[in-house]
């Protein structure tokens, strides 16, 4: 008897756990859109390639996009083929490229899982994202309740 009541908790337990994650999942995903959408708004129209010595840092921004640094105030969004394995939850990034320039329909981001081909490469107006990012910090936070 004590069994089943256990069986029954860790069931009801597991359960509980699995809604609050897919709850947070949700939350997580509308933050990467939102972030992406300012990232796309702040993107110039795409060019064929770009000069490329190393990463200063990047932006996983979903499963087929990331902004890549390669200076403080220089920046990419690269669009690249989906699904790119591994590239939402990496946690470092390789870029290949040709005699210090990376090019779309060529090179490729690469993640620990795989690799995936650069689709686009659009530059990035810094300025004008940094604006928006702390647009998006200031702005008020709007409380949705969820019917259970």
């Amino acid at each position: 008897m004590i069994s089943m009541l256990r069986i029954a908790a860790l069931a009801a337990a597991s359960l509980a756990l699995a809604g609050c994650s897919s709850l947070g999942s949700t939350a997580a995903t509308e933050r990467e859109a939102a972030s992406l959408a300012r990232y796309e708004a702040a993107a110039g129209e795409p060019v064929g390639s770009f000069r490329f010595f190393r990463i200063d840092g990047y932006r996983v921004l979903g499963e087929h996009a990331v902004a890549v640094w390669t200076g403080p105030r220089q920046a990419y969004l690269v669009a690249v083929e989906e699904p790119c394995p591994g590239l939402r939850w990496s946690l470092a990034i390789g870029v290949t490229s040709s005699m210090s320039r990376v090019y779309a329909d060529f090179d490729r981001v690469q993640t620990r899982d795989g690799s995936c081909r650069i689709r686009s490469i659009r530059p990035i107006d810094v300025a004008a994202l940094r604006e928006s990012e702390k647009a998006a910090r200031q702005a008020p936070v709007e409380v949705v309740e969820r019917e259970s």
